[in-house]
């Protein structure tokens, strides 16, 4: 039986009001001394609303399911199980958001997002959504801690407003909302060209060969993440990427575009 601690329960699409778990109590008490942490900033803000866990521990099914369907769902996840989500090998993932007092959900403001950034690495956590454009995905347990978790986190939050006080400033207007499934990335090599990407929701990367072993027999009975498409399969996919950053009103960097042609490019040559 996997192990669960709790870290509350996430206002995210189709999991809103579904509990999160992750692997270990101290990962629970660290995530939750997050939340403590960054509450206080929103409220120096004078913002409402409190961090809350979008998604944690994955089951094995649910990932599945979203692997099997991602066509149809139009979403780009790991294969199974490779995901730092997985409640069997990892359960240590974080995908933060703020949960509003009506209930709803709102992604992070860049200013929030910095803040995150800094507290999850005092706690322990790492930024990796950095690698492939998630500002909302964390790992925990995966650097020394500067600060130990508060061992009453999960009393303070309980006795914690979630909201702050009829003074508080209006909230900053809200960002066109991330999408609907939490995105991991999908790994492809074109059929004629042979290059190889990581391509994500919001994020294109072309992955040299090097790199690209480090995945090799990451699943059981695979020997390679990487699936082969088409040159049309993976010029879709690239393009689909770009235009979703462009309807979330997502900042593309010229690095970015200068990839995202060159790739496009040598595809339709192929």
């Amino acid at each position: 039986m996997v192990a669960k601690f709790s870290v509350g329960r996430s206002s995210y699409g189709d999991l809103r009001g579904v509990e999160q778990y992750v692997s270990s109590e101290r990962i629970a008490l660290q995530v939750l001394s997050t939340i403590i942490d960054f509450n206080a900033y929103l409220r120096s803000k004078g913002r409402s609303g409190t961090l809350s866990v979008n998604e944690a521990m994955r089951s094995r099914d649910r990932q599945t399911s979203l692997w099997n369907n991602r066509f149809v769902l139009g979403v780009v996840v790991a294969a199974p199980f490779t995901s730092r989500h997985d409640e069997v090998l990892h359960g240590n993932a974080i995908d933060f958001g703020v949960t509003m007092p009506d209930g709803s959900n709102r992604a992070l403001y860049d200013d929030e997002f910095n803040r995150l950034h800094q507290i999850v690495e005092g706690r322990g956590g790492t930024w990796t959504g950095v690698n492939f454009g998630e500002q909302w995905h964390h790992e925990m347990a995966t650097r020394a801690e500067a600060a130990a978790p508060y061992p009453d986190a999960r009393t303070r939050i309980t006795a914690t407003p979630s909201a702050s006080t009829s003074s508080a400033a209006p909230a900053a207007p809200v960002k066109p909302p991330t999408p609907k499934v939490e995105a991991d990335m999908l790994y492809v090599t074109s059929e004629k060209t042979k290059k190889q990407y990581a391509i994500g929701e919001l994020s294109f990367t072309p992955v040299s060969s090097s790199r690209a072993i480090t995945y090799s027999h990451a699943v059981a009975g695979e020997t390679s993440l990487f699936q082969e498409l088409s040159s049309a399969q993976v010029s879709g996919l690239i393009q689909d990427c770009r235009d979703r950053r462009d309807s979330l009103g997502v900042a593309v960097s010229a690095k970015f575009q200068s990839a995202v042609k060159a790739a496009l490019a040598e595809e339709d040559a192929a």
